[in-house]
């Protein structure tokens, strides 16, 4: 009989992160149809808890979020935890109270490419889930996105800073 455990973990890891950055292009392809215009106002306080999951995984797994480096650190590590090791990213400069980071692979824009999905659908879920990390990482920083891959950037870049 076969097991879950004949299944290597990192491939386990992969099908299921896989899975779960399909979940927001399915939701938004055919939830949307039904709801309209109201299915963005719906879908944001999902975001803004996918968000404050980052806190909670930054504090089970005591990973940095003192300062702008760190909590650009502690983003690309719950990221990809949480959509999995499609999505790449680093941070091209720190100093003082502000960091800049690149991703240049995003696992859910992948998956709304894959579905012929418009990028642009995902920009504002994107935004408010990285702002509520960010929010939930550590208070007084905040965050914003200069270039974003799901607007036709080559590479998404965000700026995180002391408010």
């Amino acid at each position: 009989m076969v097991d879950i455990e004949d299944i290597p973990p990192k491939l386990r890891w992969e099908i299921a992160a896989k899975s779960a950055s399909s979940i927001p292009v399915a939701y938004d392809l055919f939830f949307r149809k039904v709801l309209g215009e109201r299915y963005d106002e719906i879908e944001m306080p999902i975001w803004t808890e996918a968000g404050r999951e980052v806190g909670r995984l930054a504090t089970a797994l005591w990973l940095p979020a003192d300062d702008a480096e760190g909590i650009c650190e502690t983003m690309a590590i719950a990221s990809k935890i949480l959509f999995g090791p499609e999505f790449r990213g680093e941070i091209t400069g720190a100093a003082d109270d502000r960091a800049v980071s690149r991703i240049t692979e995003c696992p859910v824009l992948n998956r709304a490419m894959e579905v012929a999905m418009k990028p642009d659908r995902i920009l504002h879920a994107c935004e408010v889930y990285v702002k509520s990390a960010v929010e939930n990482l550590n208070p007084r920083y905040s965050h914003r996105f200069e270039r974003r891959m799901c607007a036709g950037a080559p590479f998404c870049e965000s700026i995180v800073e002391l408010r």
